[in-house]
């Protein structure tokens, strides 16, 4: 029984970790909040599932890396 409530609560923190990373991402570039995610500790699938791009999309942008300043 107490293996059950353990499992509850990681289905619970994993959607509690989800909604604030879809809070702080909100306003972002999807190439930015992938990398973001990715340096969070999310894996590709969720950060798909997160900013409704494929799963390969996150290491695609951490692989180009941030944008660079033309200045």
């Amino acid at each position: 029984m107490a293996k059950k409530a353990k499992s509850e609560s990681v289905d619970t923190m994993e959607k509690l970790a989800r909604v604030i990373a879809i809070g702080v991402t909100k306003d972002m570039d999807k190439q930015e909040a992938a990398r973001r995610l990715l340096g969070a500790g999310f894996d590709a699938s969720a950060i798909g599932g997160l900013l409704g791009v494929n799963a390969n999309f996150a290491n695609v942008a951490k692989a180009r890396g941030p944008k660079k300043d033309k200045g």
